[in-house]
């Protein structure tokens, strides 16, 4: 049977209105369909103060899609006898042997983000201190930096290991200690020797001299109220997230997926560590659908479309990315941006959809972000005695106005074909809101007040 034709047009239409109301500057995307590059362009400035457009090749920051790397670094080291998946993390890093946190942690708990730690910052205060819009400071340089980091974390366990996902950046950069240990050259090394290489990835850094020599980069950008700013890269997140790379060369990465470990005539790693790595092994605590969760360096959505889904998100915040695939359609899609404002997955999502014969349109998160945008816009009570304003705000609604006050948030409830109900909480209570569709337009029925849609939004000054 054929598969499903793509529509680039399509595709590249959802993308430009989307960096266009958020204020995203640039993004490259890469579709793969049947296992071969289909769509591959970027769009939008890689630097807009001169004018450079993104393209393929243009190289961004991947942030947490290097998780992906770094658990195939561990699964090549355990096909080579170097470590097993169930040892402890003690017998590799035994400087953690006296914090009580760790007793029972295997290097499968930090693979699969359940050994029981909550997040702990590190990497939030190394970005957003970085970008210098963070209050505190973490001279985190080496292990025995972050040992001391984690010196009280033993009052701070929340779960039993393997009981449940807690998303641990920490335990990545353990993890890369781990290769490091076992590898005999430092984790950055070993994914760019073992993994990089042989994927033909060879524009795919982690050094800064690397990156800054290289002439397509990216600007990374800090967006504050739809407007970008050029900002700084935060490096120094290595295992847990300081890859820097391009769409092109991802592409072979998820081709690899694809062909079970195989890249060419290349084998990167077994079929059978590769099944490994995709067994969501904990629950991911915001499922999208019955199953999702969280294997070795991917997230796994077991049904997309009547086919299961791996692959990683990223942000450091002045980069944002997506990777996913579905290998046994041999689909996938990667989307990269100098930026925060849109959801990355939200595009591949977009694109995978559509090559696996769904209508993109009809996703949940396009539904959603379709009623917000039908609902949005200025409203006017009886003859125009009270005026409201409704804004769009990521998954929510604010309102505000004349009796309304600061700007309230709403939360979705349930859409109809008459309308959609909404929720806010006053005084302690949930109170319900209503947005009625007829007609005439759209109304919003809020506490005492019935206000008709009047017309879309001015802009904010």
């Amino acid at each position: 049977m054929a598969s499903p034709s793509f529509d680039p047009k399509g595709f590249d239409g959802f993308v430009f209105d989307r960096m266009s109301e958020t204020g995203l500057p640039g993004l490259s995307a890469a579709v793969i369909q049947d296992g071969k590059v289909v769509h591959a362009r970027g769009y939008g400035f890689r630097d807009a103060a001169a004018g450079l457009p993104a393209t393929p090749r243009t190289l961004f920051g991947v942030g947490s899609i290097t998780k992906s790397f770094t658990a195939l670094s561990v699964a090549k080291l355990v096909e080579g006898g170097k470590l097993e998946f169930h040892d402890p993390v003690t017998k590799y890093l035994p400087i953690l042997g006296r914090l009580k946190a760790f007793e029972g942690v295997e290097v499968h708990h930090l693979l699969s983000h359940s050994s029981g730690i909550p997040g702990l910052g590190y990497a939030e205060v190394l970005i957003y201190g970085t970008i210098g819009s963070y209050h505190t400071w973490l001279p985190i340089a080496s292990l025995e930096d972050m040992s001391d980091f984690m010196g009280e974390v033993d009052g701070w366990v929340e779960a039993r290991p393997g009981e449940r996902l807690l998303y641990l950046n920490e335990g990545y950069y353990l993890l890369g200690e781990i290769v490091a240990r076992t590898s005999g050259v430092p984790c950055e090394t070993y994914i760019t020797r073992e993994i990089l290489r042989p994927l033909g990835m060879s524009r795919s850094f982690f050094s800064r001299e690397e990156i800054e020599q290289d002439r397509d980069r990216a600007t990374p950008y800090l967006i504050r109220g739809g407007r970008a700013g050029p900002s700084v890269m935060p490096y120094g997140c290595g295992a847990a997230g300081g890859l820097v790379s391009n769409v092109a060369d991802l592409s072979n990465f998820v081709l690899m997926l694809i062909d079970g470990g195989e890249f060419g005539s290349t084998r990167i790693v077994s079929r059978e560590s590769l099944r490994l790595m995709e067994e969501p092994y904990v629950r991911w605590p915001t499922e999208l659908s019955p199953g999702d969760g969280y294997g070795y360096g991917f997230r796994v959505t077991p049904d997309f479309h009547g086919h299961r889904l791996v692959g990683h998100g990223g942000s450091i915040e002045v980069f944002t990315a997506d990777l996913r695939c579905a290998p046994d359609a041999a689909a996938g899609a990667i989307v990269l941006a100098n930026g925060t404002g849109y959801s990355m997955s939200g595009f591949s999502s977009y694109a995978i959809a559509s090559l696996l014969g769904a209508d993109p349109e009809d996703l949940r998160s396009v539904r959603a972000e379709r009623l917000l945008r039908r609902v949005e816009g200025q409203y006017r009570g009886y003859r125009g005695t009270v005026l409201a304003e409704v804004r769009r705000s990521g998954g929510f609604l604010k309102l505000s106005g004349d009796d309304i006050g600061d700007e309230i948030i709403l939360v979705p409830d349930e859409a109809d074909g008459d309308g959609a109900s909404f929720f806010t909480i006053t005084h302690g209570a949930k109170m319900d809101v209503r947005f009625r569709f007829d007609e005439r337009g759209v109304e919003l029925l809020y506490e005492r007040y019935r206000y008709r849609r009047s017309g879309p939004l001015r802009p904010r000054t």
